[in-house]
C-alpha cells in the first residue's frame, strides 16, 4: 500500500509508530471521558476536542515551517 517490503525494518517501524499514535490518543480519550463532567454533552464535547487536536490541522501547533511554502504558487 505505501511501497514499504512486509516484513522489513521499516514497515515494523510504522507499524510500531501507528500503534503508539492510536495508544496515546485512545488514552487521552478514556481519560476525557472519565473526568467528572456535568453531562452527557461535556463528555462528548471533550472527546472532541481530543480528537481535534490530533486530526485538525488547523488546530495544530506551528512548531516547524512549510516546506512547500518556501517554492510558492505562481
Amino acid at each position: 500500500m505505501m511501497g514499504l517490503t512486509p516484513g522489513s525494518y521499516e514497515a515494523y517501524c510504522l507499524d510500531q509508530a501507528v500503534w503508539y499514535a492510536g495508544t496515546v490518543i485512545t488514552e487521552e480519550l478514556n481519560k476525557a471521558g472519565q473526568k467528572k463532567q456535568k453531562g452527557e454533552a461535556q463528555v462528548e464535547a471533550a472527546r472532541k476536542r481530543v480528537i481535534s487536536k490530533y486530526l485538525d490541522k488547523d488546530s495544530a501547533p506551528k512548531q516547524f515551517a512549510d516546506p512547500a511554502a518556501f517554492f510558492g504558487s505562481s
